[in-house]
C-alpha cells in the first residue's frame, strides 16, 4: 500500500470533516491533505494544502482533484440553507459535481457522507435528496465510490441546534433499546464516522453503502 497518498477533503470545517482532517494528519499513508474551503482557516500543519474554492464553479479548480482519495463531508440543513433548492445545491449538486471531476481526474476512491435512510424514492425530502445524491455519485463518480450513512451524530458543533441537542440526549439515554434491525439508527460519534471513512477508502470493499452500525463496527477496529 502506498504511503504517499494525497487526500482531498470537502467540508473540512464541519463536524465530521474536521475530525477526518485530524486523523489524516496522523495517518502515515497520507503525505498531503488538500482541503477545499470557501475561506482560509490558516492551517499550521505542513501536510495541509488549502485551496480556496467557489463551490458554484468547481470546474475551475479541476487541477486540485489530482488526488488519490476524495472525501466529501458537505452537508447543511434546510433551515440553515434557507430553502429546499439551496439545500439541494449543497447536499446534491455539489457532491455530484465533485464526483464527476474526481472521475475525470482518475481519483482512485471517493467516500461521501450521506444519511441513514437515504432513498431516492422516499417521501421525506431530506432522505430523498440524500438518496438522489448517492445515486448520482455512483453514476458519475469513480468506480470505487462509497456512501456512509450515519444516524444522529454525536460531537461538539460550533453552531447550537436545540432540536439536535434534545435528540442526542434522548438517543444516548434510550440507545440501548435499539437492537436487531434498529441498531443502524443508534447515534454515532463524529470521530467514528471519520475513522470508518478512512478505512473504507483504503480497503476498497465491494459494498457501496454503510449504515451507522456498520460504521461503528469498522471504527472499533480502526
Amino acid at each position: 500500500m502506498s504511503k504517499h497518498k494525497t487526500a482531498l477533503v470537502f467540508g473540512a470545517t464541519g463536524l465530521v470533516g474536521s475530525k477526518l482532517v485530524d486523523l489524516l494528519i496522523e495517518d502515515e499513508r497520507y503525505s498531503k491533505i488538500r482541503v477545499a474551503n470557501r475561506s482560509s482557516k490558516n492551517y499550521e500543519d505542513s501536510k495541509i494544502e488549502e485551496v480556496l474554492v467557489d463551490f458554484n464553479h468547481l470546474e475551475e479548480y479541476a487541477d486540485s482533484f489530482n488526488a488519490d482519495d476524495v472525501f466529501i463531508c458537505l452537508g447543511t440543513t434546510i433551515k440553515k440553507a434557507g430553502s429546499k433548492p439551496a439545500f439541494e445545491k449543497v447536499d446534491l449538486d455539489y457532491p455530484t459535481e465533485i464526483a464527476r471531476l474526481a472521475k475525470q481526474n482518475q481519483v482512485s476512491q471517493l467516500v461521501h457522507i450521506s444519511a441513514i435512510g437515504a432513498n431516492s424514492k422516499s417521501s421525506n425530502f431530506y432522505t430523498k435528496t440524500k438518496g438522489k445524491a448517492e445515486e448520482a455519485v455512483w453514476k458519475v463518480g469513480p468506480e470505487n465510490s462509497y456512501a456512509v450513512r450515519p444516524s444522529m451524530l454525536f460531537g461538539n458543533r460550533e453552531e447550537f441546534r436545540l432540536g439536535e441537542k434534545i435528540g442526542i440526549a434522548l438517543m444516548k439515554t434510550l440507545g440501548f433499546l435499539m437492537v436487531g434491525p434498529a441498531k443502524k439508527y443508534k447515534g454515532i460519534y463524529d470521530e467514528e464516522v471519520a475513522q470508518a471513512m478512512i478505512f473504507i477508502a483504503n480497503a476498497t470493499p465491494k459494498q457501496k453503502a454503510f449504515n451507522s452500525d456498520e460504521l461503528k463496527a469498522i471504527a472499533t477496529n480502526f
